[in-house]
């Protein structure tokens, strides 16, 4: 390459990056290179190589150096030399650019690139075996034998495929493993739709010999499927604790689709619900304003608030109720919200909170239970009750740390007016003892797929709430299941709520405080397990939610739920009993 050159200052705003030199090599904002640039006299101890825009003779492209120019500009320097050369060949000066970059310490992508550049410097010739394979090592550095080997893996991955190439050179991956990788996608052509498929595989840990057994059973693309798929080629499970995770999965998937079937279709609303016996509306707790709907006070305002840290409930943990707030906080919130309801109580209402913990980032209790007892009490409410919910089915251990499972959780029972406050004389009268069955508690499942099975326990045809309580489990201690999450109000699309109330638990809260028709009022509504309970037990129901997503599933249910009381009765003798008692 014979050609012309003259040096001279030019301003830095009149300089740009070579496109082929933005194509082939990583950008970086040069300031690696100032505290050397400082010590040399605020001058690159190599020159700047560049050429004219073409039909403009007062600007740049910089061929050499770009990093140079952006640290002087960093610098504070407005102005630098630079070497321009007379070339107008694009070929040389792309060798150009290539040869001056010799010496880079070059990512995996630049690599690539270059090995792509010289596939095209070096076309192939008939009658010339390995020659143009020697002569492209040689540029890079390598033997001819790995040169034939990236070749055909850049024949086979070239396009979507090109990070497999990418990561070879950046030695995330090595050439046997792409090779390996080549014949399990030979196979599984329909099992790699995307660059993300194979992007998800660039992983130097992965034993591939798994892969093909692998995709026998997992879908790439599929986060979830990818999750159990990589814990496998990680060989951090063998195979056969592969197998008992597909098992597991399969099931899941099963349910899933099974839930999915029996889904029952419903209208969308788009306003708060109203109906004879129930109102919905979504709004903030803190801002709603009783209307008394019903032409009633509360008799009992029940329900279990958001537990701090511990859960997430909504889609934005910044603002998420008790989030990023201390055990004294959070109770301080929980009173003053509960206050706001104190004017619209009956004389001898109450509120029962349904509460639990969260830990400090340092792993000690918030004592938000504590602390709110306190803020209430504060507040004008006494302390009137104090049980003890016992889940039958907690959720299993987890083995990463090194609690004990939390198999309870505490309730209160509120009163402004101790002397006054509503003990229903006709608790256990109530309860029906007709047309029971035993029914299997339902599947407490945590985030690692561990499952507790609930026991046997009591449940009519019907789903009768009530037939599920005794003299024994509704003194001192609730014992129960968790809540079945499953929800066939819920769509497809929507969030499913996994942390509700069970039925019976409201139901026995309602059932000792309050009488058929009295007012019954839930300020963290979610899905509306205290709407179903009311409902059950022949009680008005206003039910409050901010979040929209459970909010409308609410509506739906109670949509469903007012048809099934319409429309079952439970047979008994020769006399036909409404599931709603005449308010």
């Amino acid at each position: 390459m014979k050609t012309t050159s003259f040096t001279k200052e030019v301003h830095i705003s009149t300089l740009f990056r070579h496109p082929f030199h933005e194509r082939m090599y990583d950008d970086n904002d040069g300031s690696f290179l100032n505290e050397s640039i400082k010590r040399t006299g605020n001058k690159p101890i190599n020159p700047i190589i560049g050429i004219r825009i073409p039909g403009d003779h007062d600007r740049y492209f910089v061929l050499v150096g770009w990093s140079r120019v952006k640290s002087l500009e960093q610098l504070g320097h407005e102005t630098t030399q630079i070497t321009v050369f007379d070339l107008e060949d694009e070929k040389e000066i792309q060798s150009l650019i290539i040869d001056s970059n010799k010496q880079r310490i070059k990512s995996g992508y630049e690599l690539m690139m270059e090995f792509i550049y010289y596939l095209g410097y070096y076309p192939q010739h008939r009658g010339v075996p390995g020659n143009r394979y020697s002569k492209i090592g040689k540029e890079l550095g390598i033997s001819k034998h790995r040169v034939k080997d990236l070749v055909m893996l850049y024949e086979f991955f070239k396009g979507e495929g090109d990070c497999i190439l990418e990561s070879v050179f950046g030695k995330e991956l090595s050439i046997n493993q792409g090779k390996k990788l080549k014949k399990i996608v030979e196979k599984f052509p329909e099992k790699f739709n995307s660059e993300q498929s194979f992007r998800k595989l660039c992983n130097k840990n992965f034993d591939f010999e798994r892969l093909n057994y692998s995709l026998l059973n997992l879908d790439i693309d599929d986060d979830f499927e990818f999750e159990l798929m990589e814990s496998y080629l990680r060989r951090d499970k063998n195979f056969n604790e592969f197998n008992k995770s597909l098992d597991q999965y399969g099931k899941t998937i099963q349910r899933v689709d099974d839930h999915n079937k029996r889904k029952v279709e419903v209208p969308e609303i788009d306003e708060n619900y109203k109906s004879k016996h129930v109102q919905l509306y979504n709004c903030d707790n803190r801002k709603f304003k009783p209307l008394e709907p019903f032409s009633k006070l509360i008799k009992c305002l029940v329900g279990s608030p958001p537990y701090g840290n511990l859960r997430l409930n909504g889609d934005d943990p910044e603002n998420e109720t008790g989030h990023n707030m201390t055990g004294q906080e959070y109770g301080v919130y929980l009173s003053e919200t509960y206050s706001r309801y104190k004017e619209y109580l009956d004389p001898t209402g109450s509120i029962y909170v349904i509460i639990n913990d969260s830990r400090n980032d340092h792993g000690s209790f918030s004592l938000i239970p504590e602390h709110f007892v306190v803020e209430m009490k504060l507040r004008g409410f006494e302390l009137v009750g104090r049980y003890s919910w016992n889940k039958i089915n907690p959720q299993p251990r987890s083995y990463n740390v090194k609690n004990m499972t939390n198999g309870f959780e505490m309730i209160y029972r509120f009163s402004p007016n101790p002397e006054l406050c509503y003990f229903n004389p006709d608790l256990f009268l109530e309860l029906d003892e007709r047309e029971r069955g035993f029914s299997q508690g339902c599947t407490n499942t945590d985030n690692k797929g561990n499952t507790t099975r609930g026991t046997l326990y009591y449940q009519s045809h019907l789903k009768k709430v009530r037939d599920t309580l005794d003299e024994q489990t509704c003194q001192d201690v609730i014992r129960g299941n968790v809540a079945n999450p499953e929800d066939f109000f819920r769509q497809v699309d929507e969030k499913r709520h996994t942390s509700t109330s069970p039925i019976y638990l409201t139901s026995t809260l309602i059932l000792e405080s309050t009488k058929p028709g009295d007012l019954v009022v839930d300020i963290w509504g979610g899905v509306g397990n205290t709407m179903v309970s009311s409902l059950l037990l022949g009680r008005d129901y206003i039910g409050i939610e901010k979040e929209e997503n459970y909010f409308k599933q609410s509506q739906r249910r109670l949509q469903m739920t007012e048809k099934m009381i319409e429309d079952i009765t439970v047979n008994s003798g020769d006399n036909e009993i409404k599931m709603l008692p005449a308010a």
